[in-house]
């Protein structure tokens, strides 16, 4: 229901944009992004989510644990969402992405089985609360192998900087005693370096489709893991520097934390709509 709100909200502003469109010229006979030096997006992704973490002390990692389902915590959420492209270079194939979203997500439930979190054992019926948070900076340096006016094919390598957190607060059950409210905070901040690929399509002039994919596989420092992150969708530009783009956007993060902080794992997933208001010049 709240997902078939988002859309009926962007269907609206393409809607209400129309009745100057026809007004409007472009120099291109295909979307200007593909032109342009410069593109930047800002809004917001409705996202699913799952959450599996792990924790311990000693070497001695519990098991993963739901937070969504044992913890409570929020399995949607709005993300802030921002992108900004600069083209440059002989006939401008050179292309550097800047891109930033970030989320928590918390919630609280009475525990229907034991939880161990870093060390501390809740116990079946102890009322905890928890939370998740992650933010996701990526820097990125691609190469256009295919440059077209309607077409643009590349690759390239950048840098993912990953900076994820969790906590478990509440009532520490041993039997039928309490020993008080506890929490345990659990953090790890690592860059890691990723390859990805894009695809943009213009089918006319004011019609935009677009997709990417990033993937990350590698042991550095404190994280050993993957990541998979893949973006498509459709923007329609609405004046000749402003357009409204809409999107499916899923990320996937598995991997293994040995930090002084965080001795454990994470197993996230992020799924959803992105609309986005996009100015090209």
């Amino acid at each position: 229901m709240k997902n078939s709100l988002f859309l009926c909200i962007f269907a609206l502003l393409l809607v209400s944009a129309s009745g100057s469109l026809l007004a409007q010229d472009q120099d291109s006979d295909f979307h200007p992004a593909l032109s342009d030096n410069f593109i930047l997006g800002v809004g917001l992704f409705r996202s699913d989510n799952a959450f599996k973490l792990s924790a311990g002390v000693g070497g001695d990692i519990s098991d993963d644990i739901d937070f969504g389902d044992s913890v409570g915590v929020d399995e949607t959420a709005t993300l802030f969402n921002a992108q900004l492209r600069w083209k440059f270079g002989k006939k401008r194939k050179w292309s550097l992405w800047g891109q930033y979203f970030e989320t928590d997500a918390s919630g609280n439930a009475t525990l229907s089985e034991d939880v161990e979190w870093e060390g501390l054992i809740f116990r079946e019926g102890t009322f905890v609360e928890g939370g998740v948070d992650i933010s996701i900076a990526r820097l990125f340096l691609g190469y256009s192998i295919v440059k077209k006016p309607q077409h643009d094919f590349g690759v390239g390598a950048g840098i993912h900087n990953l900076d994820l957190g969790a906590f478990i607060g509440g009532e520490v059950r041993i039997n039928d005693e309490t020993t008080g409210y506890q929490r345990a905070d659990v953090g790890a901040s690592q860059p890691l370096p990723n390859i990805g690929t894009w695809y943009n399509f213009s089918p006319a002039k004011r019609w935009l489709l677009h997709g990417r994919v990033d993937w990350i596989s590698a042991n550095i420092d404190v994280y050993d893991g993957t990541m998979w992150n893949f973006n498509a969708g459709v923007n329609f530009q609405a004046w000749k520097h402003v357009g409204f783009d809409l999107s499916y956007q899923y990320f996937d993060l598995e991997l293994s934390v040995d930090d002084g902080d965080w001795i454990g794992g994470a197993k996230m997933s992020y799924s959803g709509p992105v609309v986005s208001m996009t100015f090209n010049w």
